[in-house]
């Protein structure tokens, strides 16, 4: 092939102009870090070193030093993060990025308002303790120190977007722990769900298909589900106005997930415990979610990745080790209220009419056309004495019912975070009480400390429920209350010691069967916690066994189930069908990138779940109920393995269908979408071609700007239920959302690093060399990264050294 000379000169002319303008931004997006720098409310001088990944390793002489200093390298690192975050959890978004398509933006921060962040942030403000406050101050001090005085190298993402980062206050760091909080509190959106199921087929059909939880220890697997007294009461008012709340996206981000364990050091073969975590997050935007960071005082040393807050969410001190995973303790709960009929600005309670309690929300709304630029929407959030109302948040629409919102986090408001507290901790009593005081966040802790000692622990505010499950709205119909209290943080699920030699999770159901409260009805599927028992429940497991653990593809689920859709598939004429169930009958169960098994099984799965249910649940119904894998996944599994549901007859159709009739139509509807989407060439359907990874940059560009701006396409193996998590919408096959946003191993054993790597990197700068460098190794089982511990290795491993003295 020959090119004009012509074309070439044009080639070489925009190559040139790419560099130029790499040359020009790049040096307007860094930030200072070696020589010295002055900053104001230091005691002593403060030593930053930074390694070959910019990872901050923050040497002070007291804590109050070195949270000065964590917030003045967040500013550094991650200030347009930040800002983002402290905006959306105080509903600011849109003053900043306008309505948004569709008003997506302005529908964030309206239901931000709604469920109230900032408000709820101002009292836990009024109850801290003097301690968590100064620690708090102490970080925000610092954070506001950069904002103010180093404003010439604030991320040139700002001045992309128009506007400039403002100071803190502790409110709003206390506003973003509150935001952090909800994506931990377990069902509002199966709740939502739920209502609209029963809205279409009555509760007693819902019934059938409710959520299943099961906690795989448990030697009779019964699914709370099939157990608990269910709220039987339909609700026959309005449905309509709920669909401005869906739209918006102020969402639990619960189909996350997370995997965590600790072995005992008797089941690591040595004296200390090793604790593994790789919290699943939706980690697409660059450089995701965590910030890693060590802090060296004469009383502590840990490293480890903090969410933009002060002090170390996940990694290790000198005595233990710790990791986190979504609890999805229930928290939340809906309920169906009655406005008065006679007085549409009360509500009643029994016999009582009470007023409900209103305030106004301005929200300011960046507007070109408007004039002076901006526009304000009044918002009016009423509240009952249970929780603010939803239901009618942006319309005018009157009906007979609203619906409110109760979150246990907001009543049961406390003196302590309690996880600010955790890296402090000199063993696992120590930690199980950091963790017992954590009230806002409901997470499974697992830890383990120097001496092989290992526990898991839930955390957070769960109520005492006297009447309804949780799992759909509850009809209020008399002045009773239906909450007795909180569970006692010291009984909520968990185990100390225990005698196999490891402990660990995966947003599976963890009460015991004779556990004496109503801890869920929503949890994950048990297919990763089953893998991981077969990984560990046997001989010596070392750090590095335990970190390759993480990149584990082995699907339980299609374990189970392929025999079940080779039944169907494998004695049929149709040649095509018969394709299929060879293919799924030459598969290792592994969800690998090269196999094309993991897309066929993938896509008849989707097909047999749209069959099995659309035709009673109607398709908008039967949308909502499969958007959220949580809500039906662990039930379709009990259903198939047990063939014989009612569900399975299209009632479409004057025939009778069984469980293999309507498995050969999804195959022969997975073929089509397969052939229509990736071609007639079956090898176009790998798994790691059809099913992978778009990350972005900061900026969230589309074509060649994107690509230069930190866009990546990563082919991933793994799927929603293995260990290596890579879970998809439902909607939308097979586009990953949720993965690991950090993987890590902390072996206790070992006084010099910690392996972890992140799927991004440590700078959230665009064009940084540090926005995406780990996204390769965090791809590869045999990644070598490392957070570095000792004193000798962080000094070995330093590349950049910046000394903050006081001023």
């Amino acid at each position: 092939m020959r090119f004009s000379t012509k074309a070439l000169i044009g080639v070489a002319m925009v190559a040139i102009g790419i560099v130029l303008v790499w040359r020009a931004i790049t040096p307007l997006n860094e930030r200072q870090t070696a020589g010295q720098l002055r900053l104001s409310g230091l005691t002593a001088p403060v030593r930053v070193m930074r390694d070959g990944n910019a990872m901050p390793y923050i040497y002070a002489a007291n804590l109050s030093d070195a949270f000065i200093a964590q917030g003045f390298v967040t500013g550094q690192d991650r200030l347009f993060q930040v800002e983002v975050a402290k905006r959306a959890a105080t509903g600011r978004l849109a003053e900043v990025f306008g309505r948004g398509p569709n008003d997506v933006v302005l529908k964030l921060d309206r239901e931000a308002r709604v469920i109230g962040f900032h408000r709820l942030a101002e009292q836990q403000a009024t109850a801290l303790s003097a301690t968590v406050r100064n620690r708090l101050q102490a970080y925000i001090d610092g954070l506001n120190a950069y904002i103010t005085t180093r404003s010439a190298t604030h991320p040139v993402e700002f001045r992309l977007a128009g506007f400039e980062p403002e100071p803190w206050t502790i409110e709003d760091l206390l506003a973003i722990v509150f935001y952090l909080g909800w994506g931990s509190a377990a069902n509002f959106d199966a709740e939502l769900v739920a209502h609209q199921v029963i809205q279409r087929i009555g509760p007693d059909a819902f019934a059938e298909i409710a959520p299943l939880v099961v906690n795989p220890d448990v030697a009779e697997q019964t699914g709370v589900a099939d157990t608990v007294q269910h709220n039987t009461e339909r609700w026959t008012g309005s449905s309509h106005p709920l669909a401005a709340w869906t739209d918006g996206g102020v969402r639990q981000f619960g189909l996350g997930g997370s995997n965590n364990w600790a072995l005992s050091g008797a089941r690591a073969g040595q004296t200390a415990a090793i604790v593994t975590n790789d919290p699943h997050l939706d980690s697409r935007n660059l450089p995701g979610p965590w910030h890693p960071v060590g802090l060296f005082t004469p009383d502590l040393r840990v490293v480890g990745v903090s969410a933009g807050l002060p002090g170390v969410t996940i990694g290790r001190n000198q005595y233990i080790a710790f990791g986190v995973t979504n609890a999805y303790a229930d928290t939340v709960d809906l309920y169906v209220e009655t406005v008065d009929p006679r007085n549409p600005d009360n509500y009643l309670e029994g016999d009582q009419s009470l007023p409900f309690t209103t305030l106004i929300e301005p929200i300011r709304v960046l507007d070109s056309e408007a004039d002076g630029g901006f526009v304000t929407e009044t918002l009016t959030v009423k509240s009952t004495k249970r929780g603010p109302v939803i239901s009618d948040n942006d319309s005018s629409t009157v009906t007979n019912t609203v619906l409110s919102l109760r979150w246990a986090s907001a009543e049961f408001i406390g003196p302590e975070l309690g996880v600010d507290r955790l890296m402090n901790a000199r063993n696992v009593t120590e930690a199980l009480a950091a963790i017992e005081a954590t009230g806002i966040i409901s997470l499974n802790f697992v830890v383990g400390d120097t001496d092989g000692r290992v526990a898991r622990r839930a955390s957070g505010a769960a109520p005492v429920r006297l009447r309804g499950d949780g799992m759909a709205p509850f009809v209020v119909r008399d002045g009773n209350d239906n909450w007795a209290g909180r569970i006692p943080a010291d009984e909520m699920p968990g185990e100390i010691d225990p005698a196999r030699g490891w402990t660990g999770s995966a947003n599976h159901f963890t009460a015991p069967d004779d556990y004496p409260y109503l801890y869920t009805t929503y949890a994950s599927p048990d297919f990763r916690y089953r893998r991981i028992r077969e990984l560990l429940s046997s001989g010596t497991i070392s750090a590095d066994a335990a970190w390759r653990a993480q990149y584990d593809t082995v699907n339980v689920f299609a374990r189970d189930t392929v025999p079940i859709l080779l039944g169907a598939l494998s004695t049929v004429e149709t040649t095509e069908l018969r394709d299929l169930a060879s293919i799924l009958d030459d598969w290792d169960f592994q969800d690998d990138a090269d196999a094309v098994a993991p897309t066929i099984f993938q896509e008849i799965i989707r097909q047999l779940a749209q069959l099995t249910f659309t035709d009673e649940l109607g398709d908008e119904a039967a949308a909502a109920y499969l958007s959220n894998w949580y809500v039906w996944q662990q039930r379709f599994d009990k259903m198939l393995s047990e063939g014989n549901s009612k569900w399975f007859d299209d009632k479409r159709t004057p025939e009778i269908e069984d469980l293999p009739a309507l498995i050969r139509r999804a195959g022969l509807a997975a073929l089509e979408r397969l052939t229509e989407t990736y071609g007639t060439d079956r090898s176009a359907w790998r798994w790691g071609d059809v099913h992978r990874i778009e990350f972005s940059g900061p900026l969230r560009r589309e074509g060649l700007v994107g690509q230069l701006t930190g866009n990546r396409s990563v082919r991933m193996a793994g799927s929603g239920e293995t260990l290596l998590r890579t879970l998809y919408p439902y909607d939308e096959p097979f586009h990953s959302k949720w993965f690991a946003s950090l993987r890590m191993t902390a072996d206790l054993a070992d006084t010099e690093k910690v392996r972890a790597v992140l799927p991004g990197g440590a700078v959230g700068r665009t064009l940084h060399p540090h926005l995406d460098d780990q996204i390769d190794p965090w791809s590869r089982t045999d990644a070598a990264v490392y957070w570095w511990f000792s004193d000798e290795a962080i000094e070995t491993n330093a590349r950049q050294t910046l000394t903050l003295v006081p001023n």
